[in-house]
């Protein structure tokens, strides 16, 4: 979608997306969201991990509850992430909106 300059309100002419290809966008990240935070599910881990841990020493159990941590920490990071890219295309579909009542 194309908008005019308007001098009277200093805005240049831009050239935004449509808001079908914005929502697009976001239904993607909102199950990139739901897909991460299936994988946060650190009690499941933990839960299916049991059985394999009880003949070990509860020492051998620590690298792997710290790859679990470390990937949980990847997880919420990647989902900050997400959060942020969908509070942009938010706004960009406001800003869409506001533009096509004009």
């Amino acid at each position: 979608m194309y908008s005019c300059m308007n001098v009277n309100e200093g805005a240049p002419a831009r050239l935004y997306r449509a808001p079908s290809e914005i929502r697009r966008d976001m239904t993607r990240i909102s199950r990139a969201i739901r897909e991460n935070e299936e994988m946060l599910s650190v009690h499941n881990l933990l839960i299916e991990m049991i059985p394999e841990w009880m003949d070990k020493s509860p020492e051998a159990w620590i690298p792997e509850l710290e790859e679990i941590l470390a990937d949980a920490n990847d997880a919420m990071d990647n989902l900050r992430r997400l959060k942020t890219a969908l509070e942009i295309l938010a706004e960009e579909l406001e800003d869409v909106k506001c533009l096509m009542k004009f």
